[in-house]
């Protein structure tokens, strides 16, 4: 019997290759296998809405073409379900796709999905919102939200973007309880690992596992000019758990209370929130083509 699959196309996501990636899904998928359907995002909130729908009439996965954006707003509806994620990465970082080792090659990526190999991998909880790989607090959540709003995508704008409002970035100071112990740290950022990285092998926390039951906690120190090459080494060789300025404790819950709105990175996407701000793990919630 074939199994019933949706495929979700951000026609505005990543870098620009979404006919492409249309093209070779119509080539490659082996339709002796599957009965597909594909259909288009044309407003906000189309991502959720379909996968949400693919899971009340239990189809067997959801394919999203797209980036980590795209593919946190099929998770929003995936998470506890029986319909698995499946990867077509076409986006600025990929985060999640290069944690899971998904081929970036648009014929090996249709490829894998003719394969259906499932595995079950945790994901984080946000108040409302559910996360697969990143989140957090600080200068990440301010480059998602500046680079949400540029009409450039792309790693190069990223990069122009980042480097810009490094040098405008002040620290803040988190008061915050961390599997029921209470902390207070001054920090450039707080991010919340679920997979290693931000996505194009930024990889903040080599030690994070998609399947350990635990959030990678990692309180990042504002580098100076003189400690930024070090750094960056650091992260291109998977040693920046060994940085002096990147803490890093495995938990399952955090909370913070917020004195005013604030942006967070939620996979890429910049989310704003306020009030008390509850995060924990959801163990093997979520079913993905790997």
């Amino acid at each position: 019997m074939k199994k019933k699959i949706r495929i979700i196309i951000n026609p505005i996501s990543g870098t620009g290759k979404q006919k492409k990636a249309e093209e070779a899904i119509r080539k490659f998928l082996d339709a002796s296998l599957f009965e597909s359907e594909i259909v288009q995002t044309t407003q906000k909130g189309d991502i959720t809405k379909f996968s949400r729908q693919a899971v009340e009439e239990n189809f067997a996965a959801v394919i999203v073409v797209g980036g980590d954006g795209s593919i946190n707003k099929a998770v929003q509806a995936l998470s506890g379900s029986n319909t698995a994620l499946g990867i077509v990465p076409i986006g600025s970082g990929n985060g999640l796709a290069r944690h899971l080792k998904l081929p970036l090659s648009l014929k090996e990526v249709v490829g894998r999905i003719n394969q259906f190999d499932l595995q079950k991998i945790d994901t984080g909880t946000i108040n409302n919102y559910t996360f697969a790989s990143i989140a957090g607090f600080g200068f990440d959540a301010h480059i998602a939200h500046i680079f949400s709003t540029s009409k450039k995508r792309g790693l190069w704008n990223y990069i122009k973007i980042t480097i810009r409002e490094f040098f405008r970035f002040q620290c803040e100071q988190y008061n915050y309880i961390l599997d029921g112990k209470q902390f207070e740290k001054k920090a450039f950022m707080i991010v919340f690992a679920n997979s290693n990285q931000f996505g194009n092998n930024f990889i903040l926390s080599p030690g994070a596992k998609l399947n350990d039951g635990f959030l990678d906690v990692c309180i990042v120190q504002k580098p100076k000019l003189h400690q930024i090459p070090l750094l960056l080494l650091q992260i291109l060789f998977k040693k920046a758990h060994r940085s002096k300025l990147i803490e890093i404790q495995k938990a399952k819950t955090f909370q913070l209370k917020l004195e005013n709105p604030k942006s967070m990175n939620i996979d890429g996407e910049a989310i704003e929130l306020e009030g008390t701000i509850r995060i924990h793990i959801n163990p093997l919630s979520l079913l993905v083509i790997s």
